[in-house]
């Protein structure tokens, strides 16, 4: 009985010793990755992240009159991490949006997003698919009623 219990305290100062943490599983998880599609109340870009690289706005935002379909302006990623963020308003009437990030050169499209309500929060499609230095523009279609339309896109570097 006391050899193990010796045993029991020698190996618990061992695993602490050398710098193993003795916690629940739940709190050595990762944190879960971001999904593709969500919608947030906005972005926030002036927060720093350290040595990780952040996202920065190469367009917009830009509006566009009560519409259902909307091709943006080009734009031009830096890098392969693309985000594309859109929103519109419904007033009620359950009118939904989706979001298409297209490669202008070859009109291919890299990423696309589930169709979200138009609640006025950004709906957010981010792709690592994006052609570095070339051209790149949404699409925007909604379901529904027509409704104004505010998009935007980043980068990250």
């Amino acid at each position: 009985m006391k050899a193990g219990k010796s045993l029991a305290v020698a190996t618990a100062t061992v695993a602490l010793g050398a710098g193993l943490a003795v916690t629940a599983p739940s709190a050595q998880a990762e944190p879960a990755a971001r999904s593709v599609v969500t919608q947030t109340a906005d972005l926030d870009t002036s927060v720093g992240h350290g040595v990780q690289a952040s996202w920065k706005r190469i367009w917009g935002p830009y509006s566009h009159s009560p519409t259902k379909y909307w091709a943006t302006g080009d734009f031009v990623p830096r890098s392969n991490a693309l985000g594309a963020h859109a929103r519109c308003w419904n007033g009620g009437d359950g009118t939904k949006l989706k979001i298409d990030i297209v490669r202008s050169s070859d009109k291919k499209v890299i990423a696309n997003g589930g169709w979200g309500y138009c609640t006025g929060d950004w709906m957010n499609v981010d792709t690592f698919r994006a052609s570095p230095n070339q051209k790149h523009y949404m699409r925007i279609s909604l379901s529904g009623k027509p409704h104004t339309i505010e998009a935007r896109a980043y980068h990250k570097v």
